[in-house]
């Protein structure tokens, strides 16, 4: 039987997912605080590279629920956020408990360690889905013990596995140097293709991810029967929508001046950072070797009177993990 720590942690896990790639090259984490009574006060979710990390949002969010005094929910920077927690905290969260999708960072990078402002904090508990192999970073779970509190890693192997899954973007770009991964948006009956197809808030998701991402490509049969804009002018706070990804056209014979031109699939291992493809099935069976991911769109429509569309792509994909975006799933498979 699964315990109510390690069903909080996959909650954690559930809710990194929502922002999965999105902090790139941070790994996407999620955070939880629960009072002495096991109520949840408040959630937190690393939503973008040099912000707040899931931990400390959490614990903007709880102090408030716990104070009434709303005055540090007008701070931005982690900096600001663990500077007055460390001032006014008072002990109010000394019977808490703090879940965390990721074993809390223990270094200075473009934010302050979370496990120093955690161990100052004097949680009664802090329980970790994963440990941090990343060794800059890690050791967390150790400071916060040596400090007094009671730190759990989860043994469950469900959990294990979900947090695991979830930090493979981030140790695959960490690895490696480089990050594909390739999206496509599908209706109910397989088409791809005549018109939007995903609903607004997997636009909005699509657009998030490009404000973020370092190159995005395209086929030159996309780029000719679509003329997409290929830009980020839906995303939201926090993602930058006047930011414009570096462009990749992935086509052996067109040249434009806007992009890289990628004569071969192969040439995408030339890349580096945070790769998005966008396409269809055809594109895919030429990529389908140079990939570490794919995120299907599904939509949940039929469009009648298009023509049968079909392909040669023969592989198999494993489920990792299945979000709802609005009136669409988002299904990522590896």
């Amino acid at each position: 039987m699964i315990s109510c720590d390690d069903l909080l942690l996959n909650s954690c896990c559930e809710l990194a997912w929502e922002s999965q790639t999105l902090a790139l090259p941070n790994p996407s984490v999620g955070a939880i605080i629960t009072d002495r009574h096991g109520m949840i006060l408040a959630t937190g979710i690393h939503a973008l590279a040099g912000t707040a990390h899931a931990e400390v949002l959490a614990l903007q969010q709880a102090y408030v629920a716990l104070t009434q005094d709303s005055t540090i929910l007008s701070l931005r920077s982690s900096a600001e956020i663990h500077e007055f927690l460390l001032s006014h905290h008072r002990g109010i969260f000394h019977q808490c408990r703090l879940y965390v999708s990721l074993e809390p960072c223990n270094h200075q990078g473009k934010t302050p360690p979370c496990a120093a402002l955690i161990a100052a904090l004097g949680f009664e508990k802090v329980c970790i889905g994963i440990a941090d192999s990343h060794s800059l970073a890690a050791g967390g779970a150790k400071r916060l013990a040596d400090s007094g509190i009671c730190v759990h890693i989860s043994q469950n192997l469900q959990v294990q596995q979900d947090s695991q899954h979830l930090l493979l973007p981030f140790e695959i770009l960490r690895q490696k140097g480089r990050f594909v991964l390739f999206k496509i948006a599908l209706r109910l009956d397989g088409s791809h293709t005549q018109g939007r197809i995903s609903g607004e808030q997997s636009r909005i998701f699509t657009h998030n991810q490009r404000s973020v991402c370092d190159y995005l490509c395209v086929s030159g049969a996309t780029l000719r029967s679509d003329k997409p804009q290929l830009n980020a002018r839906y995303a939201t706070a926090p993602y930058d929508h006047t930011k414009q990804p570096k462009l990749g056209l992935i086509s052996t014979h067109e040249t434009n001046a806007r992009f890289q031109i990628l004569r071969h699939p192969s040439e995408i291992t030339q890349l580096d950072g945070f790769v998005v493809i966008e396409g269809g099935f055809s594109l895919l069976e030429a990529v389908r070797e140079h990939i570490d991911m794919l995120l299907v769109f599904q939509s949940f429509a039929t469009l009648a009177n298009i023509p049968r569309q079909s392909h040669t792509l023969h592989t198999r994909f494993t489920l990792l993990h299945a979000t709802r975006l609005g009136e669409d799933m988002a299904l990522w498979l590896h």
